[in-house]
């Protein structure tokens, strides 16, 4: 193997899952890890050499994929570099691991978490060699603590890891070295190993001497196409395509180290292909974001530039409170003078009753008018506001796009400003009716049911914990994760999925709220 086969490795382990390391102790010299596993999760220890001393690591092959497989490390930290050379014994082949792998890589994973390609690793041609004396390699790592890991892969040029472990160093006996556990996390998704394209040639069975490069170009070009090299880079992966013909030409001509090579640089400009087309498309997707970020934007701008109107608006509202006050206390001062007109005598007693009562009914239906009009303004900037609002049979249903939520790695999910500013008004009308609310909470079909279920539930605790934080009862707010049900447009573009990851707020029907105090 090369340092930079070794370095696509961990590296690809660190991208795709990242790395737990335990902290570095020499208390964990004296903890046995479980049998390593090949696994969603994977067990190992990480080793710190010592200088100018050679020291012997055992390899232990995983219980899923290298049962059979043993083998030993010998070590030496020398200056600046650490000198490796590894012998393992009964490799099975590559593509009895896994349907994309052609060869094996092996890694170096520091405490760190820096992830190293130590070069590609291949067995003997003969098993019963294999078997007997083993296969090695000899490499160099600028490290000094790490964990030395070998996996089955598609090419030798890999970026990341799989998740194919065959082999790892084992502990050593204590105090030799310092040593702590290490845990590594697979978690990325294996789709590419799903999309394999071109079956093994019949002639990799047939022929123990079938150049392993042949097979890791086929392989380097189902991977280039899987992330659109043919798109973005069709130089590229044309001229892998033309260098991969020349090579089975050669292979079928007998001239096998010529096919070898020729094939090799077919690996070289597919993986080249694929790198540029992976830089490429995180660049359009970047900006696909900071366009919908100005969107955003330009949005709240829109909203910033309703404020005055909102603030006209609530100084109308002031001023009406103000003459109803007036009106309340002209009618109490009347209510008093007719109160004290009431001793001169019987014969008057029955019509100031009645203009008492008539008062009282005016001064009610002042203030049922003051929170009707208070009411209907709210309803018309609820519509406004919730764009998409629609009425059905079950009520009138408010919608939460998706850019009203707010999620970035390794944070909560959040309600964006926008939201807050719906959802404010919403209370304000529920205080008004003492309607009830029904949350719902969709996404699209993107991953396992399990995650959309996980997905919808905290947008709509999200929800509900606004709503109820802000003196909302809990007994009139219900929330529910829906999932995929019930999508609004198909899940096959972009735009159709971003339509289906939405929060519906449904309101009662008109009637059941009596009719003054509707939903928008």
């Amino acid at each position: 193997m090369t340092l930079s086969m070794i370095r696509h490795v961990i590296c690809g382990l660190c991208l795709s899952g990242g790395l737990s390391l335990a902290a570095w102790h020499p208390a964990a010299a004296q903890q046995s890890p479980p049998v390593p596993r090949s696994d969603v999760t994977f067990r190992t220890v990480t080793i710190r050499y010592p200088f100018d001393r050679e020291v012997r690591i055992p390899m232990v092959g995983t219980q899923r994929f290298g049962a059979n497989v043993s083998g030993e490390a010998v070590v030496e930290r020398r200056s600046s570099i650490t000198k490796i050379s590894l012998t393992l014994k009964r490799l099975p082949r590559p593509a009895t691991v896994g349907p994309m792998a052609a060869t094996y890589v092996m890694w170096a994973v520091t405490p760190e978490g820096v992830c190293d390609n130590l070069g590609e690793y291949r067995k003997r041609q003969s098993d019963t060699l294999d078997g007997w004396f083993g296969s090695e390699i000899s490499t160099t790592t600028r490290h000094r603590n790490f964990s030395l890991i070998v996996t089955a892969e598609p090419h030798y040029l890999v970026t990341s890891p799989s998740r194919l472990v065959v082999a790892a160093n084992a502990e050593v006996s204590a105090g030799q070295v310092f040593i702590a556990n290490n845990e590594i996390d697979f978690s990325g998704d294996a789709d590419v190993e799903n999309k394999i394209v071109s079956p093994e040639p019949p002639a990799a069975g047939r022929d123990p001497r079938y150049p392993p490069e042949l097979l890791q170009a086929q392989r380097a070009r189902d991977i280039a196409r899987y992330y659109e090299g043919d798109t973005v880079a069709p130089q590229l992966m044309a001229a892998a395509g033309d260098a991969f013909a020349a090579a089975e030409d050669l292979y079928r001509r007998g001239r096998r180290d010529e096919a070898a090579e020729t094939a090799d640089t077919a690996i070289r400009l597919a993986e080249r292909a694929r790198r540029i087309a992976v830089g490429r498309l995180a660049a359009e997707r970047r900006r696909r974001e900071l366009a919908e970020k100005d969107d955003v934007i330009a949005d709240l701008q829109d909203r910033a530039n309703q404020i005055p109107g909102l603030q006209a608006q609530l100084e109308n509202e002031r001023r009406l409170r103000r003459e109803v006050e007036a009106d309340r206390e002209r009618l109490r001062d009347e209510y008093n003078r007719t109160v004290a007109d009431k001793t001169q005598g019987d014969a008057n007693t029955a019509s100031l009753r009645e203009e008492i009562r008539r008062l009282r009914a005016e001064l009610d239906r002042a203030q049922a008018a003051t929170r009707e009009a208070r009411i209907k303004a709210l309803r018309e900037e609820l519509a406004r506001l919730f764009v998409d609002a629609r009425f059905e049979a079950r009520g009138s249903v408010l919608v939460l796009p998706d850019g009203d939520f707010i999620s970035a790695p390794n944070q909560p999910m959040a309600l964006a400003p926008a939201a807050m500013a719906k959802l404010d008004r919403l209370v304000e009308f529920l205080r008004l009716t003492e309607a009830a609310v029904r949350i719902e909470s969709y996404t699209d079909n993107t991953g396992t049911e399990q995650y959309r279920q996980d997905f919808c539930r905290e947008r709509g605790q999200l929800v509900l914990g606004y709503l109820t934080a802000r003196g909302i009862p809990t007994e009139r707010v219900q929330a529910f994760a829906m999932g995929n049900a019930s999508p609004r447009q198909p899940n096959t573009t972009p735009r159709g999925r971003l339509a289906n990851r939405r929060v519906e707020l449904i309101l009662p029907p008109p009637s059941d709220l009596g009719g003054a105090t509707a939903a928008p």
